[in-house]
C-alpha cells in the first residue's frame, strides 16, 4: 500500500499545458492593464509635483490665476502630458496663501467597450 502512495507522488511533475496557459494569460492580463493605468498616475504626479513647487516655493502667490495655468501648460507641454485641460485647475487664496485644486477624470479604453477611469482630486496648499 506504502508503494502505490509513493508511485502516485512520483508520476506528477510540472504544470499541465492548460495550466500554463491560463497563467499566462493572467500575467498578460495584469501587464495589460498596467500598462494603461501606470500612466496616469505619472501624469498626474507631475501635475501635483508643479503645484507643490509653486505653493511651497511661495511663488504661486506673486502670480495670477493665468500666469499659474501657463505654468502648467508649459510643464504639460514639457513632460508630453494630453488630455489634460487646464480650466481643471482651482486656484484660491487663503490665509495669506495660494491653494490650487486639481481635479479632474481620466477615461483609457481597456479593450471592446470596457474602459478604465480614473478620478483625481488633490488639493495643494
Amino acid at each position: 500500500m506504502k508503494r502505490l502512495e509513493i508511485k502516485a507522488l512520483t508520476g506528477q511533475k510540472g504544470v499541465s499545458k492548460f495550466g500554463l496557459l491560463v497563467l499566462v494569460l493572467v500575467i498578460a492580463g495584469f501587464f495589460s492593464i498596467g500598462l494603461k493605468v501606470a500612466p496616469l498616475y505619472i501624469d498626474h504626479n507631475v501635475l501635483t509635483g508643479v503645484a507643490r513647487a509653486l505653493v511651497e516655493g511661495g511663488t504661486a502667490d506673486d502670480m495670477t490665476v493665468t500666469e499659474i495655468r501657463e505654468r502648467f501648460s508649459s510643464q504639460l507641454r514639457l513632460n508630453n502630458i494630453s488630455g489634460f485641460d487646464v480650466s481643471d485647475i482651482r486656484v484660491s487664496r487663503a490665509d495669506g496663501g495660494t491653494v490650487i485644486r486639481i481635479a479632474y477624470e481620466r477615461r483609457v479604453p481597456l479593450f471592446a467597450n470596457l474602459e478604465i477611469i480614473a478620478v483625481f482630486d488633490d488639493t495643494i496648499n
